[in-house]
C-alpha cells in the first residue's frame, strides 16, 4: 500500500470509531439547529452522539467486546507444542512505527509486549527465526537498525533475524510474510485483541499461521461499582475494538471468504 492510500484509509475509518462518529452527529446536528424545519432532526442527532459517547466510555461495553475478540484468539502458546509442529519461523506483526531516537524498548511503544512474547517463543524453539514488521518514517536512517537493538540485547542472534519495513497495514503483513514462509505452519504473534482479523488475513493468503496471542486487555472482568462510570481508558480499548470489527467488515466487503477459527 503507498503512503497517500494509507493516510487516506486512516482518515475515512476515523470517522467511523466512536470518536469520530461523535464528532459529525454533533457537528451535523449544531448546523441543523440553525434551521427551524430541522430542529428535530439536529436535536435528535446530539442524543444520539451523546448516547454514542456515554455507551463507548462504559468499561462494561469496553470488556464486553474487547473479551469476545480475545476469547477467538485462543490462550498463551506453548512453544514446545509449537516445536513439535514443526514451526521454524515466528512472525510478530507490527503494532506502532518504529524510530531510532529512542530507547530500545520505546522505540517499539504499544508493540513491546508482541516483541517480548515473539522472543519468548524464539528463545525456546532452536533454530527458530524471529520475523519482525515495523513500518517506516520517511528521513530516518536505518529502520532494520532500529528494529533490531531490542531482540538481540534479549539474547535473540543477529542471524536468527528477518526484519520487514514495507509493510503498512496487515493486509500487507499477511502478503509479504505469506510469500516468506510459503505454506508451511509459524508461529503468528500479536495483540490477542487483533489476532482473529489477522488470522483470517493470512488464511486468505493461503498461509498456515498458528495463533500466538499476546496482550490480553480483558482477562478480568470490571467490578461492578465501575461498569457504568465513564472513563477515557475505557474509551479508548472501545476504539481499538472497532477498529477491529471495521477491519473484519472491510475484509467482507472486499469480498474475501469467511475463514473460521
Amino acid at each position: 500500500m503507498d503512503s497517500i492510500g494509507f493516510v487516506l484509509k486512516k482518515v475515512v475509518s476515523t470517522f467511523c470509531y466512536p470518536v469520530g462518529l461523535v464528532l459529525v452527529l454533533l457537528i451535523v446536528g449544531q448546523i441543523f439547529l440553525f434551521f427551524k424545519k430541522w430542529l428535530l432532526p439536529a436535536k435528535s442527532m446530539i442524543a444520539a452522539a451523546t448516547l454514542v459517547l456515554l455507551t463507548a466510555s462504559c468499561p462494561i461495553t469496553s470488556f464486553l467486546l474487547t473479551n469476545h475478540l480475545e476469547a477467538r484468539a485462543g490462550g498463551y502458546a506453548d512453544p514446545g507444542k509449537l516445536k513439535r509442529e514443526g514451526v521454524r519461523f515466528i512472525v510478530v506483526l507490527g503494532g506502532a512505527l518504529v524510530t531510532d531516537v529512542q530507547t530500545p524498548a520505546d522505540r517499539w511503544g504499544c508493540s513491546i509486549l508482541r516483541v517480548m512474547e515473539g522472543v519468548r517463543l524464539c528463545l525456546q524453539i532452536p533454530n527458530s527465526r524471529l520475523v519482525l514488521s515495523g513500518g517506516s518514517l520517511p528521513g530516518r536512517s536505518s529502520q532494520a537498525a532500529a528494529m533490531e537493538v531490542l531482540p538481540t540485547s534479549l539474547g535473540i542472534p543477529r542471524s536468527a533475524l528477518i526484519l520487514e519495513t514495507r509493510a503498512w497495514d496487515t493486509d500487507d503483513e499477511a502478503r509479504i510474510f505469506t510469500e516468506l514462509v510459503g505454506n508451511k505452519p509459524f508461529a503468528l504473534v500479536t495483540s490477542a485483541v487483533h489476532m482473529p482479523r489477522a488470522m483470517r488475513l493470512f488464511r486468505s493468503k493461503g498461509a498456515h499461521p498458528i495463533p500466538c496471542p499476546c496482550d490480553f486487555q480483558a482477562l478480568v472482568m470490571p467490578p461492578f461499582r465501575s461498569w457504568f462510570l465513564p472513563s477515557a481508558n475505557a474509551l479508548q480499548e472501545t476504539q481499538s475494538v472497532a477498529h477491529e470489527y471495521l477491519g473484519m467488515l472491510w475484509q467482507r466487503i472486499r469480498g474475501g471468504r469467511e475463514i473460521s477459527g
